[in-house]
């Protein structure tokens, strides 16, 4: 079992509201930017608002996960991503829990040389 010393030393964790609320980097599916806010969508399904810009938090995901932006507003975390689909619609990220995320067409040549075989074109 864990300690509240353990989790404030971990080095997985990201702190909200004067670091009385934390959430694993894990447990983080995707972030979207709106304007000086930030939106958590989690794994479990919940959403956080938090009243920071994304550029703050990119810069601790990039150090703790395998975070990516996708997207001008958008950091996703590769783990929960499964393939990648181009259709007339746009290019779109296809995740573990269901979702689709916006990829920018300058992010989506980046996926295409590193992982040509999440790709599937309708």
């Amino acid at each position: 079992m864990e300690t509240i010393t353990d989790v404030k030393q971990s080095k997985n964790i990201l702190w909200f509201n004067h670091k009385k609320f934390f959430v694993r980097t894990e447990e983080v599916v995707y972030l979207k930017s709106f304007e000086n806010y930030t939106k958590f969508y989690l794994k479990n399904g919940k959403q956080i608002m938090a009243s920071h810009t994304m550029k703050i938090y990119e810069q601790q995901l990039l150090d703790k996960g395998d975070f990516t932006r996708v997207h001008r507003g958008t950091l996703l975390n590769l783990k929960y991503l499964t393939r990648f689909e181009k259709n007339t619609e746009g290019n779109w990220a296809c995740l573990s829990t269901g979702e689709r995320i916006f990829v920018s067409r300058r992010k989506l040549k980046k996926f295409e040389g590193e992982h040509p075989s999440n790709f599937s074109i309708y």
